[in-house]
């Protein structure tokens, strides 16, 4: 039986080759996931350093609330609740397409 999924539709992306953590580890912006044995404070204080310096730091919040990521985007760790708040303050809308039919 196909599975239904949200295909997500961004209608640009930031430069992600101007962001400041280009070559961080992923796992140091999604706290949850262990990382070489950091805790979720010192996971966020690290992303919060990259974010603090970086030029694309608006852009990136925006795609994060417009793609519903969680995790730390533009020195803001997101969850639904505060990205769905961003939308309503800055008129962001949620960028996806209807349900489509995958195999």
């Amino acid at each position: 039986m196909p599975s239904k999924q949200f295909i997500m539709v961004v209608e640009s992306q930031p430069d992600w080759g101007k962001a400041k953590c280009v070559d961080a580890p992923s796992e140091v912006f999604f706290p949850e996931i262990p990382f070489g044995g950091f805790s979720r404070s010192e996971h966020t204080r690290e992303a919060l350093r990259y974010c603090s310096v970086c030029p694309i730091k608006q852009e990136c919040l925006e795609y994060a609330c417009r793609t519903d990521s969680v995790g730390i985007w533009g020195g803001m760790y997101l969850s639904e609740h505060k990205a769905r708040k961003l939308r309503q303050k800055y008129g962001w809308g949620l960028h996806r397409q209807a349900l489509t039919e995958s195999e």
